[in-house]
């Protein structure tokens, strides 16, 4: 096989494997790992079963490959060890911002991951094992940060827990937010509103002064 008939089947393998990640992931954010069925995968792929499975092995290796890629980019949005010598207030209002912009523009992640999580998280708990580093990177920031008297005294877990929670909340009662606050079905959610108010809370929360404009200077210099 020549070099260029290589390159091309790649591509092409990798673009169905796209097509196929946005099928299985709304279908399984939607009924789960068990409610889902290759077949309905497949149709939403617009592709026949047959054809699915020459991509794939299974419904759960998909499943769990999906899983493994919402961790790593998890970790890469979390707090990480050079954080601890930026300003505490900063690097908390980055990390909101960054989980609640992934929050916004991918809610069947969320979704998914929570579904897992509530049916006791069989196929999670192995990848939590290999993401184990990556929050206690997190977890020590936040209590070098507590030593060094930059917030209040809190468990870093519970912290990390808090804006977690704080985030996902958008994605996974999204409907009950819509409702609440009388955002039609078809109108965005008002982002920025959110993130303001998530920020001043959680700043609030370790002691921190909540500075509108410093708020605004550094939400505006982070990476969207």
């Amino acid at each position: 096989m020549s070099d260029q008939r290589a390159s091309a089947l790649a591509k092409k393998r990798a673009e169905m494997m796209d097509v196929i990640y946005v099928a299985a992931l709304a279908e399984f954010s939607q009924h789960g790992l068990k409610g889902t069925s290759t077949q309905a995968i497949a149709e939403r792929a617009g592709m026949s079963k047959q054809q699915l499975h020459y991509y794939i092995e299974s419904k759960e290796v998909l499943y769990e490959s999906i899983l493994r890629k919402t961790l790593r980019h998890w970790g890469h949005i979390g707090l990480a060890e050079e954080d601890e010598g930026v300003d505490p207030g900063d690097a908390i209002t980055r990390l909101i911002r960054r989980k609640l912009d992934f929050t916004f523009d991918y809610p069947q992640i969320s979704r998914l991951f929570s579904n897992e999580v509530m049916r006791g998280g069989p196929v999670i708990r192995q990848i939590w094992q290999e993401g184990t580093p990556l929050v206690d990177s997190a977890v020590k920031v936040i209590e070098n940060w507590v030593h060094k008297g930059r917030i209040d005294p809190i468990d870093p877990f519970f912290f990390l827990f808090h804006i977690w929670a704080l985030t996902q909340h958008y994605a996974d009662y999204e409907v009950q937010v819509r409702y609440f606050t009388r955002c039609p079905d078809d109108a965005p959610i008002d982002r920025e509103k959110v993130r303001l108010e998530v920020t001043r809370l959680v700043l609030r929360g370790v002691g921190l002064r909540f500075d509108p404009e410093r708020y605004r200077r550094v939400a505006a210099a982070a990476p969207a």
